[in-house]
């Protein structure tokens, strides 16, 4: 969900929003479309079956409920952001754990000048661990310029930026999925949208 591109889809059409919740809840939901018995006339005056929509929740071990329009209701408005919050929360974990990992290292790095510009390896670390960290931090390129010149974010940065991105995808998820979902008539008729008009053999990618 979180590494959808958001920019992709303008929300201010109804269908683009159809289509951008549909890719959202890909990983929980699968809707499946099919002909009832009962027809409708289209515009080129042709008598065809009027559609039907069939909702799956998917469970683990690749189980698939069926559940009615109550059900998806309560999923979308209850148990759908209870899914972001957590998410959400796992990624403020990564954060955390990552900036205290480096603010650990760099306390027991510095100290006497050392080879790599004012750090030194500690006694009990190994000195491919201490390599392979000084790169992971950018430290080393850092320091092995010369003159200085801008450098390519450390494998660090990227992870940091990784997972700041994914955080605010997911927050800029909820609040479009609030806005077009947050009464009950929003939910019925973003399915009734889904049955009539989702292209289930074409979506944006």
């Amino acid at each position: 969900m979180e590494n959808i591109d958001l920019t992709k889809y303008n929300c201010n059409y109804e269908l683009q929003f159809v289509q951008l919740m549909v890719e959202v809840l890909k990983p929980y939901i699968e809707f499946q479309s099919f002909d009832t018995e009962n027809k409708q006339v289209n515009l080129a005056g042709e008598s065809v079956p009027k559609k039907g929509l069939r909702v799956f929740l998917k469970k683990e071990n690749g189980i698939q409920e069926s559940i009615d329009e109550n059900e998806f209701i309560q999923f979308i408005q209850v148990d759908f952001s209870t899914i972001r919050n957590e998410l959400k929360k796992k990624y403020n974990n990564e954060l955390i754990k990552e900036n205290k990992l480096k603010k650990q290292f760099d306390t027991i790095t510095r100290g006497n000048m050392g080879p790599y510009g004012g750090r030194s390896k500690p006694h009990d670390m190994s000195k491919t661990e201490y390599d392979e960290k000084m790169e992971y931090y950018g430290y080393l390129h850092k320091i092995t310029i010369n003159p200085p010149q801008p450098h390519p974010p450390s494998e660090y940065e990227k992870k940091i930026r990784s997972i700041d991105c994914s955080r605010c995808r997911l927050e800029n998820i909820g609040k479009i999925c609030y806005e077009r979902t947050k009464t009950i008539q929003d939910v019925l008729r973003f399915l009734n949208n889904v049955k009539d008009h989702y292209n289930f053999d074409k979506s944006i990618t």
